[in-house]
């Protein structure tokens, strides 16, 4: 970062004076900065620019969290069978996964299952896309 005096402040008291990057801290790398550049070091963060070019963090099959749902089965989001449909069809669903504190997920595949398709397919003619 180029400022005037921010080396300074940074090597000054690094407790109180830093930068965060994504909720991160920046840790500042005097042997590298000068008097107008302040330079830092940033801890690796998951991004997709940062998977793609560092592998940060590489695509993986093996979700372990704490699933939770409002309807009876639930669970069938989760079994990667994408033909098996829901046995109740009256209420919405609500379902997720939770994951240990410092932890998330990226989801590359959803199961979505809309109700009366077969039944009221005009409301999703030209509306959808699949």
């Amino acid at each position: 970062m180029t400022s005037s005096g921010l080396a300074s402040v940074l090597k000054s008291d690094s407790t109180q004076n830093y930068i965060e990057v994504c909720n991160e801290k920046c840790i500042f790398d005097e042997a590298t900065s000068t008097s107008t550049v302040a330079k830092c070091k940033v801890p690796k963060i998951s991004t997709i620019y940062s998977n793609e070019n560092f592998e940060i963090s590489l695509p993986s099959e093996n979700l372990k969290g704490n699933m939770f749902g409002t309807a009876e089965d639930y669970e069938i989001a989760f079994d990667d069978k994408m033909l098996v449909k829901p046995t109740d069809t009256n209420s919405e669903c609500h379902l997720g996964m939770s994951f240990k504190e410092g932890h998330v997920a990226v989801l590359s595949q959803v199961k979505y299952f809309l109700k009366d398709i077969l039944t009221h397919k005009e409301i999703y003619v030209n509306v959808t896309t699949f």
